[in-house]
């Protein structure tokens, strides 16, 4: 009943350890993982064929086993394997083969270290994250622009609104009524915390881009003109 969905990066911790589930995420991901691959070699792979998806698929897997929460976002660290392994199988064959791709095997990982790479990485990922957001908040009849002109100046009116925010996310009750409804629970919010009705009405619109920014586990999403990076967790103390 509940609309919250775990974060890829939880999905991935908790799939350790258990084959059904670590199978399902491979599978899921096989495009990605083709997508990392092609780019890498620098033509068209196909599964059952190239030596270079069996390749992938071990690395991703060796990418879930591996993974650390909180040191960067999954995929980011799944394209930095990946890449890695295809590299490491070509020296194997050929010490002269080259390596296609946005820089060259030596170029990548000597010129540039691993952690300006995730940065890169990250860049793409934040990218994909806004053009998600921007979907979502059009079904909600909210635009990007219209976000940033709401957004409250005051910082103590922006922290009583992700108060808000992270309150109604993390009630099953709230959560499925706003879903539902589209209108905030302003009844239950005032007898929850001590802020007026008109203040939460004025709110609106900010307050439930950032509970659709929670419950969908993105954590890029910038909130308002050049606005706060918002964590999408609905455990974060208050």
């Amino acid at each position: 009943m509940v609309i919250h969905r775990q974060t890829l990066e939880e999905r991935v911790i908790n799939a350790r350890g258990n084959n059904d589930l670590t199978g399902s995420l491979i599978k899921e991901f096989k495009p990605f993982i083709a997508s990392v691959a092609q780019k890498r070699v620098g033509r068209y792979l196909e599964y059952g064929i190239d030596d270079e998806l069996s390749v992938a698929l071990m690395a991703f897997r060796e990418a879930m086993n591996s993974f650390k929460e909180g040191k960067a976002k999954f995929l980011s660290f799944a394209r930095m394997v990946i890449s890695m392994r295809l590299i490491d199988h070509f020296r194997k064959l050929d010490n002269n083969f080259e390596v296609l791709g946005r820089e060259d095997e030596e170029g990548l990982w000597e010129r540039q270290s691993v952690e300006l790479y995730e940065l890169e990485v990250e860049e793409e990922d934040r990218k994909a994250e806004v053009v998600s957001y921007a979907g979502l908040l059009n079904k909600w009849d909210i635009d990007m622009t219209q976000l940033v002109h709401v957004s409250p100046k005051s910082q103590d009116l922006k922290d009583q609104y992700q108060e808000i925010a992270r309150m109604i996310a993390s009630d099953e009750v709230l959560l499925e009524g706003l879903m539902e409804t589209k209108k905030l629970p302003i009844k239950e919010i005032e007898a929850m915390m001590p802020i007026h009705r008109k203040k939460v009405e004025r709110g609106r619109i900010y307050i439930i881009a950032m509970v659709l920014a929670i419950v969908s586990g993105f954590s890029y999403i910038d909130i308002g003109r050049g606005g706060e990076k918002y964590e999408s967790s609905c455990n974060k103390d208050t």
